[in-house]
């Protein structure tokens, strides 16, 4: 049988934070959360996570469309964040499911695509 949820993958500095994250996602009934070839990448940064930074890089790197999970972002990170392509920024203390159901839609194409600055509302 044909499986047509959308694929994500989740990469976190903290795996008990990945765990808490992976189970919010696990209440989207459209979304399946896997370990490789994701159609969608999800980062959870925290504040001054170098590690995660690095991360971000490559993940942009590597092509599947990323959503980071930010506990806060500085004007100049958010102008990186901007240029690696990353495609919505979610703040983790807002975060709700429609938040995350967007989110996960509109970076696997399922939406039209609004610019960055626009998904930061």
């Amino acid at each position: 049988m044909f499986d047509k949820r959308i694929t994500v993958n989740v990469h976190a500095s903290d795996e008990l934070n990945r765990a808490r994250f992976v189970r919010q996602l696990r209440l989207l009934p459209e979304v399946r959360v896997v370990r490789r070839g994701a159609a969608v990448d999800f980062l959870l940064m925290e504040a001054d996570d170098d590690a995660a930074a690095g991360e971000l890089r490559r993940l942009t790197r590597d092509g599947a469309p990323v959503v980071l999970v930010a506990d806060e972002l500085g004007e100049t990170e958010l102008m990186a964040v901007a240029e690696y392509g990353v495609r919505s920024v979610l703040w983790r203390r807002r975060l709700t499911l429609a938040r995350l159901a967007r989110a996960v839609h509109a970076a696997a194409g399922c939406c039209p695509r609004l610019p960055l600055v626009t998904a930061l509302m």
